[in-house]
């Protein structure tokens, strides 16, 4: 009877150590699963942080545009324009007033002063050509230019030099000492007492 009884025994405690195997065995089953969900969150993580380091990256990109363009707005150079005002002539880098109104040589002077300009000088052969172009289209034949004598020498009223030169004949110095074109072509200039009353062109130094 004894003998029996601790069969028993030996089989209920077998069966229950064979129970209790499984049991650890569906416990590992179930713990690997949980691996997988810890993985995927680990591989979004970078993606989530790539995506928002693109985010300022572009947003820079674009404000570095802007400013190229603001830049190159605020550095592009603006088109030169120039002009003479109403009434005046554009000729190369100047302005001229023909006026038709005969006054002495230092009345002429004086009136282009109140322009702001002063008697018209010729530092070429184009310039003096121009000069006597606009004197025939006021149907003169002659006008006070800037060119007076003064201690032996010839000089221009506007103060520029006087390296060109185009004499058609000249009188005494000292008592004709003011200058005047003549308008026909192929004709220089020729020099008069100043009180003598001509036309006269002022040059203004506007940008034309």
């Amino acid at each position: 009877m004894k003998v029996l009884i601790i069969f028993a025994l030996l089989c209920v405690a077998l069966s229950a150590r064979a129970a209790a195997v499984p049991v650890e065995s569906d416990a590992v089953a179930v713990e690997e699963p949980k691996s997988a969900p810890e993985e995927a969150v680990e591989v979004e993580a970078p993606v989530a942080e790539e995506k928002l380091s693109d985010a300022p990256g572009q947003f820079f990109s674009i404000g570095f545009n802007q400013t190229e363009a603001v830049e190159e707005v605020a550095v592009a150079p603006k088109a030169a324009r120039s002009f003479c005002p109403d009434g005046w002539l554009s000729y190369q880098s100047k302005c001229y007033m023909f006026v038709n109104t005969p006054r002495s040589w230092f009345n002429a002077e004086e009136h282009c002063n109140e322009l702001g300009a002063s008697l018209a000088s010729a530092s070429s052969s184009p310039e003096y050509r121009y000069l006597q172009q606009i004197t025939r289209t006021a149907n003169r034949a002659t006008a006070w230019i800037g060119g007076f004598y003064l201690q032996g020498y010839w000089m221009w009223i506007d103060r520029s030099g006087m390296y060109y030169t185009n004499w058609y004949s000249q009188s005494t110095a000292t008592s004709n000492s003011c200058m005047y074109l003549q308008s026909a072509v192929g004709q220089g200039w020729r020099n008069l007492g100043c009180g003598t009353q001509y036309p006269f062109i002022c040059v203004h130094n506007y940008r034309c």
